[in-house]
């Protein structure tokens, strides 16, 4: 596999990196800017005939890892990486989920027990999908050394991984029927959820410096992008008694993190995750159907009010109006073009915005 690395000016982008998590801007604004190429480019390669052999045989994913980096225009900040993954429950497999591969996009783990009362979760050497990303991570860096960008897998600890052992209802039932269990294994998720990060960060660091994860900004140490989807489900009191405090737990581990913000049922939980002093950022993510994110200007101020990073989706066509409202040390806008003509003209616009 060629350098991908190569098209891009990856020191500078570094650099403009360093100065976003200092909530500065190196000389211009931050834009994370994709398209697709001019000429689209097919190869012939045998697909397998399952959907979870389409996740699971490695040869496939390393061709569609490749023909993506072929198809992909990385403009601005954009850094070509790709992220092993076998979906957003992968962490609740590695403790006994089962999970279900719909198609090539879509994965989930199937709720595996009745209750919490009993569970002790344990993340065992042997189990089948530990050691199946284990070996997909290994097998991905063989070939991204110089390449490309390896990034941390997605990790659903905590509120989302107990969804995904008992179900969203029960969960529900147990803050109220059993706090005590869900506290204490919230906490224990947490401890497993650094000791997964370590592991990844470790193999990963054997062919590159730094981190970046699908929130994709790059940093020189340690970082992944924290969430709790879940937790948009309860009042921000429930939240701040049973799941704050792994998210504070979990940044003091790191050198840089943001926290996955999902919906406006979420954004009770904003004035709590703002005192986190360890937590540099947060990622506002309207959700399905909102508005668009040029009318969250309250929400993506109030963040960088509070001192912290934004990183934000947008349109093309949003990129001037958020540039001309929004602070623009430590913003982070990502958008993705229809063509190279668009992309370009997106830059020209961020370009205006130097120092």
């Amino acid at each position: 596999m060629r350098s991908y690395l190569d098209e891009v000016d990856f020191e500078t982008i570094k650099q403009r990196f360093d100065a976003f998590w200092d909530r500065e801007i190196l000389d211009r604004p931050m834009i994370y800017l994709t398209a697709p190429k001019d000429t689209p480019n097919f190869w012939d390669f045998p697909a397998p005939q399952s959907v979870e052999e389409k996740w699971t045989n490695i040869d496939y994913v390393l061709y569609k890892v490749e023909l993506g980096f072929e198809n992909t225009l990385y403009m601005g900040d954009a850094i070509p990486y790709y992220m092993p993954n076998i979906g957003p429950d992968s962490f609740t497999a590695f403790l006994g989920g089962k999970l279900v591969f719909m198609d090539e996009g879509t994965s989930w783990a199937e709720p595996f027990l009745e209750d919490l009362s009993g569970y002790e979760p344990v993340l065992r050497e042997d189990n089948e999908w530990w050691r199946f990303m284990c070996e997909l991570i290994d097998r991905i860096c063989e070939v991204a050394e110089g390449n490309f960008l390896v990034g941390i897998p997605d990790l659903h600890y905590g509120g989302d991984s107990l969804v995904a052992t008992i179900g969203a209802q029960k969960l529900v039932k147990s803050l109220f029927t059993e706090p005590e269990v869900v506290r204490r294994l919230v906490e224990k998720l947490a401890d497993i959820c650094l000791t997964v990060f370590n592991t990844y960060y470790e193999k990963i660091s054997r062919v590159q410096k730094g981190s970046i994860t699908w929130i994709p900004a790059y940093s020189r140490g340690k970082y992944f992008a924290l969430q709790d989807d879940f937790s948009g489900l309860v009042s921000p009191k429930m939240f701040r008694e049973f799941f704050l405090k792994q998210q504070e737990k979990i940044s003091k581990q790191l050198n840089n993190s943001i926290y996955h913000l999902d919906g406006p049922m979420a954004l009770g939980n904003l004035d709590s995750l703002l005192e986190i002093d360890s937590l540099d950022g947060i990622q506002w993510v309207p959700g399905a159907g909102s508005k668009p994110m040029s009318e969250w200007l309250d929400v993506c101020t109030r963040i960088q009010d509070a001192g912290k990073c934004l990183q934000i989706d947008c349109e093309p066509h949003e990129v001037e109006l958020l540039l001309s409202k929004l602070k623009h040390g430590g913003l982070l806008l990502c958008t993705f073009c229809m063509s190279r003509k668009e992309a370009q003209n997106v830059l020209k616009i961020v370009e205006r915005y130097s120092k």
